[in-house]
């Protein structure tokens, strides 16, 4: 009888390990999905392997080094020839729920920076296959721009149904062989319930803003791509090599915070920390005068375009679905801004944990009867 006592308390013992796995797993997934995990990256690791995703169309180089420009510590560079091959070299961050983000990270173009008059995505938050990104920072010419793509909550995901909204935002002149600090303080749009917005600054100051629609409503969020882009730079579009050097572009202290709407604003780039950029001169090949310079810190006057079809002209590229790990086709989101797969991971969750909790119950019923006999006995 001891002997059949103990394996019975065995059983239920494990089958209260069950149930308490089986609880912390729904917690763990409940967390996951509707808690956004603040994220920072320096490269001091020497990698980017905090980085779970990488597109690179050609023979383009992503590697980490010495940060340039008078900054310490270490940088990613990436580095994309004109091979009429290469046109994108790219590392993203992962998905993150619908929310309020505050999207912080410094870029350094160098002095030898080439004049391209179509655009050069260096940023974007993307929303997945078949969609333009929905946010990009791009540099056009010698003006850093900033185009919202968007969709309403009406209208299909799918740019062969209907294109996207597109609006573009002039944020003022770009500066060569500088450090620049960006913040963009982000509120996803969702289908119904919020509307959204978007304030960028540089160096601390705000360059331009959006309110409104600035996303596609998908099952999550836009996640956040770095480093090059030139869509017109495919073949597909006739472009062939054209001798000229690689386009180079560093990143350094890349950090998502999630915020409330209207956060404080974030404090400026420390002057130390770019003293010798800042205070050297600009050498030849600089895309802006130094009166145009000057002005970079104010607010940009609005939006320069506004229509409802992204510019032919920019080569704006959709998402193929050619990069690793990128797909976010999934069903609409619900109104709750969690993943449409949630509630039935819950659910699932929650069914275990029922289960493993009745059979504990049990267990402890049949161990109870077995002493109450053994007592009569």
């Amino acid at each position: 009888m001891f002997q059949r006592y103990s394996h019975r308390r065995r059983v239920g013992a494990a089958l209260a390990a069950v149930m308490v796995v089986g609880f912390g797993a729904t917690e763990a997934i409940a967390d996951r999905a509707l808690t956004p995990v603040p994220f920072k990256d320096g490269f001091e690791s020497g990698d980017t392997a905090a980085f779970p995703r990488k597109g690179i169309d050609g023979t383009g180089v992503v590697d980490v080094r010495a940060a340039p420009g008078g900054r310490g510590g270490k940088a990613v560079r990436f580095a994309m020839p004109d091979d009429g091959k290469s046109y994108r070299t790219e590392i993203a961050t992962a998905r993150v729920p619908y929310g309020s983000y505050r999207y912080t990270f410094a870029n350094y173009l160098p002095s030898d920076w080439l004049r391209y008059d179509a655009q050069t995505i260096v940023s974007q938050w993307h929303g997945g296959s078949g969609t333009y990104p929905a946010v990009v920072l791009a540099v056009k010419g010698d003006r850093w721009m900033m185009v919202v793509h968007w969709k309403t909550g009406s209208e299909k995901a799918d740019e062969s149904k209907k294109p996207a909204h597109e609006v573009k935002y002039d944020l003022g002149p770009v500066r060569l062989g500088h450090w620049n600090q960006w913040s963009f303080d982000i509120t996803w749009s969702t289908a119904t319930a919020t509307t959204g917005s978007i304030t960028a600054r540089l160096n601390g100051a705000e360059v331009g803003s959006h309110r409104g629609p600035n996303s596609y409503h998908q099952d999550t969020a836009p996640y956040h791509k770095i480093g090059l882009y030139r869509p017109n730079w495919q073949a597909s579009k006739g472009h062939k090599a054209g001798g000229t050097p690689a386009v180079v572009n560093y990143y350094d202290d890349v950090t998502i915070t999630a915020i409330s709407p209207g956060a404080a604003v974030p404090p400026p780039a420390t002057p130390s920390a770019n003293a010798s950029a800042t205070s050297a001169p600009d050498l030849p090949g600089s895309s802006a005068s130094p009166s145009a310079q000057a002005s970079a810190s104010a607010p940009a006057a609005g939006p320069v375009t506004s229509g409802s079809t992204p510019d032919a002209a920019d080569g704006i590229p959709m998402d193929t679905g050619t990069d690793k790990d990128t797909d976010n086709d999934a069903k609409p989101l619900a109104e709750t801004g969690a993943s449409s797969r949630t509630p039935i991971i819950l659910a699932i969750g929650s069914a275990l944990l029922a289960a493993g909790l009745l059979l504990f119950l049990r267990g402890r019923a049949r161990v109870a009867r077995l002493l109450a006999g053994d007592r009569r006995r």
